[in-house]
């Protein structure tokens, strides 16, 4: 089996994208309107972007802090998740650049930020499995030293990370994969001890498991198909319909910090009354083990 072709970069990737579309656009001067048609889409869908989702990220943010009591932790990690969204906005700044330094600052640091992302991501559910499934151990062991060295891990740990995938370009393949893995276990946890539970009624038990639902489901469908794809590219040759394709992976992954948004929703106590519930779905007898069950709930959020 040959095995010697470099990996691709996402960098690399569009600039080879862009390279073999000028090749087509001289050997073909039809193919011109298409490429012109292609770049005009893609600014017109990032400048949507970056008009919807940075008023949404500023506005999250402001709310979230408010939410930081001396008994909730978790909206810290909330609030680095969202920060590190607010720089990827402004990296979509700079790819709108006609540039080559932007161009690199921007991929540089977007792929930066995708280690970031996953492992507060990875944060948010270890610590939603340790406040639902061991609640004594988390309230105290917890402290603001052991939450601030949590968050500078998460921020300069791609520091330490990328080099060693520079060298071993395997383990670029294998890295994403591993917060995955932790969230799925996180989720899967959470919802064995969720069922144990006696002491909250099935909405209760919902609006718990609803962070957690979210970033399992951020990553699996908005970042977890490019890194699928770019290991799929490293050992394929690219035609038309996979560059296509890996630029739609690309605009999936747009869209996370308009999904990381909907986190602040859940961290809220009145969530319950936030959220629409169906009449038929209601029990007025259930309204006292409700009241029952605020202390357990404010107490996982």
């Amino acid at each position: 089996m040959e095995m010697t072709k470099p990996p691709l970069m996402p960098s690399d990737i569009n600039l080879q994208t862009t390279n073999e579309s000028k090749t087509s656009n001289a050997s073909n001067p039809n193919s011109s309107n298409d490429y012109n048609g292609f770049i005009g889409g893609d600014l017109v869908y990032t400048s949507i972007i970056i008009s919807v989702e940075f008023p949404m990220i500023c506005l999250a943010i402001s709310a979230v802090f408010t939410l930081i009591k001396s008994n909730q932790s978790t909206p810290v990690f909330v609030i680095n998740l969202l920060t590190a969204d607010l720089i990827q906005i402004l990296c979509l700044l700079l790819y709108i650049i006609p540039s080559e330094w932007t161009a690199n600052i921007s991929n540089g640091t977007t792929m930066w930020l995708t280690f970031t992302r996953c492992y507060f991501m990875t944060c948010i559910a270890v610590e939603r499995y340790i406040m639902i499934a061991h609640p004594v151990w988390h309230r105290t062991h917890r402290s603001v030293k052991c939450l601030v060295c949590a968050s500078l891990t998460a921020w300069f740990l791609p520091l330490i990370v990328v080099p060693p995938c520079i060298f071993i370009p395997h383990l670029q393949y294998i890295m994403p994969f591993i917060p995955y893995v932790v969230i799925i276990v996180c989720f899967a946890l959470v919802c064995r001890s969720l069922s144990h539970s006696i002491s909250l009624t099935p909405l209760k038990k919902q609006l718990v498991l609803a962070p957690l639902f979210f970033v399992l489901m951020s990553y699996t469908f908005l970042t977890l198909p490019g890194n699928i794809l770019f290991i799929f590219f490293a050992y394929t040759n690219m035609d038309g319909s996979l560059i296509r394709l890996w630029i739609f992976t690309e605009y999936l992954y747009m869209l996370n910090p308009l999904v990381d948004c909907l986190l602040y929703v859940f961290m809220r106590s009145d969530a319950e009354n936030i959220i629409w519930t169906p009449h038929c779905c209601s029990k007025p007898k259930g309204s006292q083990n409700e009241t029952q069950s605020t202390m357990v709930v404010t107490d996982c959020e």
